[in-house]
């Protein structure tokens, strides 16, 4: 609406007093200047100033409700207007000093067109904040000719107050999972909605104390949540035990792959610590071959990672076991997962005992550990065949966030950092310079 271009240079001709106060109503509207009197409108290269004052300067002393109201002083202010085109817009209110009679108190009057107490008009914030969807808090800064933190303080007060509340009525699956704000172990727990992706919870740590007083929050809000997925974390699943026993946890089937390539890696550098020669070179040139899934691989990639298989026994078993596990996920229900499983644990077990007695190694042990490790895991794992849900959505927006973290350089406001991933479900440019 603000990147129309009125041509205000026509002013000087204008000779009909009709014509001018047409021109101050059109300015009024276009600007949205409630309660100013235009009186003059200039227009210089680069820069569009728009001269007035307000219409009832005179206004009631807050202490006494008082009418009898004087003028001690008066002053220019000057307050930013959205850009017309090219041009920056300024207006000039001319403000005169009020002081009650009856207690001699004094203010200066209350702008209607004004932000708060902010020299910006409402418009300017509208126009700044419909900028942020699509650009940087520094390129709408730069537009703009004001400060970087003029622009984030604003976005950050629109921000608190349009997520001082995030429903949780209707929520019925959340994920919960972590990301790293900084070097040296610091963590930020993040919280979401599952079906509408959305933010509902941001906190510094990733301890049980850290996530507890949302946990009790959700117990008394969300009446529908059903279950929630998460990685094999001891903190996160005690505190989700602890404070809403009956939400079903879901332990993420990507996480429980990424564990069993993990093991399968693990499996591989044991081998090749066992090896020398052309059989470690031909290991460590092949590293990623056996963490792909079969199928996915091209015919020489196949060929390539069938001589390996063929040539390290370890590493074919531990490798075979992977792919039988990734046949678990399709399991046609709850029953048959949980005797495909129990079968699968078993058979990681015996694999690794058989191959240790026979050889004395131990370069087996990561899928004898794999296996312990589900079956400590074992109804989390299971609960995916009652509620089909994943962190995938949340492993996204962890995506998003370390884009938004790395383009920002490190957020010195963690307030606004964290209000910002509230918003990331909307915001149509990442970069938050």
């Amino acid at each position: 609406m603000f990147l129309q271009i009125f041509h205000f240079s026509s002013i000087a001709d204008i000779n009909s007093n009709k014509e001018e106060d047409v021109m101050n109503e059109v300015t009024c509207i276009f600007y949205d200047l409630e309660g100013v009197e235009i009186q003059n409108i200039s227009a210089e290269e680069g820069k569009i100033e728009v001269f007035g004052g307000l219409q009832d300067e005179r206004q009631e002393c807050q202490n006494w409700g008082s009418n009898k109201v004087i003028f001690i002083g008066k002053s220019i202010r000057n307050f930013h207007l959205p850009p017309t085109g090219s041009k920056k817009a300024v207006l000039s209110i001319l403000t005169r000093r009020n002081q009650c009679k009856e207690c001699k108190s004094t203010w200066w009057p209350q702008a209607p067109f004004a932000d708060g107490k902010q020299r910006m008009t409402k418009s300017f914030v509208r126009y700044a904040l419909e900028l942020l969807q699509f650009g940087t808090v520094k390129d709408v800064a730069v537009h703009l000719g004001v400060s970087w933190d003029v622009i984030k303080d604003l976005h950050k007060n629109y921000l608190k107050e349009k997520y001082a509340n995030v429903s949780l009525e209707n929520v019925t699956y959340i994920s919960i999972d972590e990301f790293s704000i900084a070097k040296g172990h610091k963590y930020m727990t993040v919280i979401s909605d599952l079906k509408s992706g959305h933010i509902l919870h941001v906190v510094e740590g990733r301890k049980k104390s850290d996530i507890e007083p949302f946990l009790k929050m959700l117990k008394k809000k969300a009446k529908k949540l059903r279950a929630v997925a998460m990685d094999m974390s001891l903190s996160y699943r005690q505190a989700f035990e602890e404070e809403l026993p009956s939400v079903d946890i879901v332990f993420d089937k990507f996480h429980v792959m990424q564990l069993v390539n993990k093991a399968v890696d693990l499996v591989r550098k044991l081998q090749i610590a066992s090896l020398d020669g052309e059989g470690k070179k031909t290991l460590k040139g092949g590293r990623f071959l056996p963490l792909w899934n079969y199928e996915d691989l091209d015919q020489e990639s196949k060929v390539r990672l069938d001589k390996i298989l063929e040539a390290n026994k370890p590493l074919f078993i531990i490798h075979s076991m992977k792919e039988q596990l990734r046949m678990f996920w399709h399991m046609n229900n709850k029953e048959q997962a949980a005797k495909y499983l129990r079968k699968w644990i078993t058979d990681a077990i015996e694999a690794c005992h058989d191959y240790a007695n026979v050889t004395g190694k131990r370069t087996l042990y990561p899928l004898r550990n794999l296996a312990f490790t589900l079956t400590r895991n074992f109804s989390g794992i299971l609960n995916y065949f009652e509620h089909f849900i994943t962190n995938g959505k949340a492993e996204g927006l962890n995506n998003k966030i370390k884009t938004l973290k790395r383009q920002a350089y490190g957020y010195r406001d963690m307030e606004y950092f964290k209000l910002r991933l509230y918003h990331l479900h909307v915001q149509k440019h990442l970069l938050a310079g």
